[in-house]
């Protein structure tokens, strides 16, 4: 039966095979096409579906535009990286607790004002913004940084809501004592 359908001529076989690979590739095509037109219908009807029923619900229920007050965000870490749900009881006791102002001790600073005021932001570790938050607290010169007392840096980092340790780390005392020796020495050169 097969010997009945191929021709004998091996040029007419080889257009035969050309043409049932060109059916074979049209109808695969137009299969692939079917198929995948039909996978997307379904899908576009049940968004359509979907789209109809929010927006019935909308309809039904007109969106409040209101200003929400609830909070937003909750607080796990304080100013210091430390984890806020481990301190919890501490945390509720310092809020119940009025806690007394922090003080330095200018009789023993010394006291500065904007006349007497140095460059703090020689010492490393000062910039202009740490800066200005000294010189609102009464830390005007490198006389005053000096002087610290590690009672005075508590209260200090306190005060100025910076990190605590940092004022050790970058050691502000040995710097201003460093600074000021150095400008004793050129005033007495000159």
């Amino acid at each position: 039966m097969i010997e009945s359908i191929l021709p004998s001529n091996p040029n007419d076989l080889f257009l035969l095979i050309i043409v049932l690979t060109m059916v074979g590739f049209i109808l695969g095509i137009a299969l692939g096409r079917n198929l995948k037109n039909n996978k997307y219908k379904a899908e576009l009807d049940r968004c359509q579906l979907e789209k109809l029923r929010l927006s019935s619900h909308i309809n039904n229920n007109p969106i409040s535009f209101k200003e929400d007050n609830t909070i937003k965000a909750i607080q796990t870490r304080g100013r210091s990286g430390i984890s806020l749900k481990d301190n919890a009881a501490s945390t509720i006791k310092s809020k119940t607790v009025v806690q007394a102002p922090v003080h330095l001790d200018f009789d023993h600073l010394g006291y500065g004002d904007q006349n007497t005021k140095d460059d703090l932001k020689k010492i490393e570790g000062i910039g202009p913004f740490i800066e200005k938050k000294l010189n609102s607290i009464g830390i005007y010169s490198l006389s005053q940084l000096s002087k610290l007392r590690e009672s005075d840096i508590k209260a200090i980092t306190e005060l100025i809501e910076f990190f605590p340790g940092r004022i050790e780390r970058d050691q502000w005392k040995q710097k201003a004592e460093k600074l000021l020796s150095q400008e004793a020495k050129k005033s007495k050169e000159n």
